[in-house]
């Protein structure tokens, strides 16, 4: 079953908890710019795997992966200031990123032009 997934999404080895992840984030929020290089280091595994899962899904190319992961975590760090420390980091992190696909999709979605209906022709 867990054929293709990489050792990343399964290994939960040097991920840090929800409280230490909290934290960090505290720190960003406050203006510490090393705080801000160790939450990428720590969320951009995260963020691959939650795109990654969105590749197996047919929903991103693989070659996106990248750009949004960059994307998700920019968007992160413009919106420090609204997190909330009183709920669990990841959960705030995972709607970020689904905030971002969406938006991905939606920018990237064409929509077919209707053809109007005969009658207006024939007036």
């Amino acid at each position: 079953m867990t054929e293709g997934y990489r050792a990343s999404c399964l290994c939960k080895v040097d991920r840090l908890a929800n409280e230490a992840l909290r934290t960090l984030m505290a720190n960003v929020v406050n203006g510490d710019r090393g705080a801000s290089r160790r939450l990428s280091t720590q969320v951009t595994p995260l963020l691959s795997a939650f795109y990654e899962g969105q590749v197996q899904a047919g929903r991103v190319r693989p070659e996106q992966v990248e750009y949004l992961v960059q994307h998700a975590f920019k968007t992160l760090l413009e919106n420090r200031a609204h997190y909330n420390p009183g709920l669990p980091f990841r959960a705030w992190l995972l709607d970020i990123a689904r905030g971002t696909l969406l938006s991905h999709l939606h920018a990237n979605t064409v929509v077919p032009l209707l053809n109007p209906p005969d009658i207006l022709w024939a007036i």
